[in-house]
């Protein structure tokens, strides 16, 4: 990361996130599931920001969990992308973010036997640290994807695009 210096060109900072977010090929995959996890609540032993800027395919319908690293504003452009290969169904995909690194954005989600008109929208309101996605109401059926990308503010800044069914509601908590 570049030191800032009195008079220097924001432009550097904007450069710096962009270094973060191409620090891994965009095309790395991990396929997950199986209630696989990635870091361990309580532990500290959260993913590393090395594991990060890659998609994590879930394949088993025992889902996973995940422990998102802690995160400041030097990371910004960091990302970890999730997408379902199959449908949870036996538990759940749960994403936690570590205290603070609050989860900011929203989610789409479509219920699988409706047409795109009766897509839902929810939005987090920037206290949430658990995106869920649970097969059923609140997503997490093959398709579904959500992106979290480390931004400027030291959060974590959420996109998902879900499958659901049953009445919907939403990911975040």
């Amino acid at each position: 990361m570049a030191n800032r210096l009195y008079g220097q060109n924001e432009v550097d900072l904007a450069l710096d996130y962009a270094a973060n977010s191409k620090e891994h090929s965009f095309g790395q995959v991990t396929v997950a599931g199986n209630n696989t996890q990635y870091g361990a609540t309580g532990s500290g032993n959260q993913m590393a920001k090395s594991d990060c800027n890659k998609w994590f395919v879930n394949g088993h319908t025992n889902g996973l969990d995940m422990w998102l690293p802690s995160i400041d504003a030097s990371d910004a452009g960091l990302w970890v992308g999730i997408r379902c290969g199959v449908a949870s169904g036996g538990a759940s995909i749960v994403v936690t973010a570590s205290t603070g690194d609050y989860l900011k954005g929203h989610a789409f989600i479509t219920k699988a036997s409706d047409a795109v008109a009766n897509r839902v929208y929810f939005a987090s309101d920037g206290t949430d640290l658990i995106y869920t996605l649970n097969g059923t109401t609140t997503g997490g059926l093959i398709g579904t994807q959500v992106v979290f990308t480390a931004n400027k503010d030291g959060h974590w800044t959420v996109i998902g695009d879900g499958n659901g069914s049953s009445t919907l509601a939403t990911p975040f908590s």
